[in-house]
């Protein structure tokens, strides 16, 4: 039987006994180890990005409204002026989209294998806002 070098076994007296691997490593591995390395951060930036506007983004937002909707209040003094503009929920929506916009263009120049950091924090932050606004709204009931 044919194996690859490096992966064959021995069997002595009962116990299994691995075969010794060759101790250096290339350049071209250590390079295409790094590649794989930002590679899964992009797909887990992706991945809380996701998550980060359907919380953040569209949670927080849709919650907010239907607290607005019942009699309730904005805490955030930017976002309670931004209510006070021409449009009221339009300049709330208008500054809402700015702050996405501005933590995107932040994680876009933040290269490397961080990226993931400030979606997740905008996915934990619009989890807790999602929850609290609809606690909030079900106590205005």
């Amino acid at each position: 039987m044919n194996k690859p070098a490096g992966t064959e076994t021995q069997e002595q007296s009962g116990q299994l006994v691995l075969l010794r691997v060759p101790l250096t490593v290339g350049v071209l591995e250590l390079s295409e180890s790094l590649e794989e390395i930002e590679e899964k951060s992009g797909d887990t930036s992706l991945f809380f990005w996701v998550l980060g506007l359907l919380f953040f983004g569209l949670g927080d937002t849709i919650s907010s409204l239907l607290v607005f909707s019942k009699g309730g209040s904005e805490l955030n003094p930017l976002l309670r002026w931004s209510m006070g503009l021409p449009g009221g929920l339009l300049g709330f929506v208008l500054v809402k989209t700015v702050a996405l916009s501005v933590l995107y263009a932040v994680t876009y120049l933040w290269e490397g294998v961080h990226q993931w950091v400030i979606p997740l924090m905008m996915t934990l932050a619009g989890v807790y806002l999602t929850v609290s606004n609809m606690l909030v709204f079900m106590s205005l009931r």
